[in-house]
């Protein structure tokens, strides 16, 4: 299952230097990525962390896999 899920992946440089500022530093990379990467959301159980930083978002969402699943079956 990985192997299926790295092969759908690919390679983004991410230019940017700045810092969503989410109450848990270690989080911070993955909206950096997904941003860089055009991603439409972040799929995770840490809800709490990940919706708690200072800069907007755009159009980029934050979902548990349960609301990913609903949406996008």
């Amino acid at each position: 299952m990985l192997a299926a899920l790295a092969r759908q992946g690919r390679w983004v440089t991410v230019y940017d230097g700045w810092r969503p500022n989410l109450p848990d530093e270690a989080d911070n990379h993955l909206i950096e990525l997904a941003l860089a990467g055009g991603a439409q959301a972040i799929v995770t159980h840490n809800l709490r962390d990940l919706r708690g930083g200072e800069l907007r978002l755009g159009n980029l969402r934050v979902l548990t896999p349960a609301q990913c699943l609903e949406e996008w079956k």
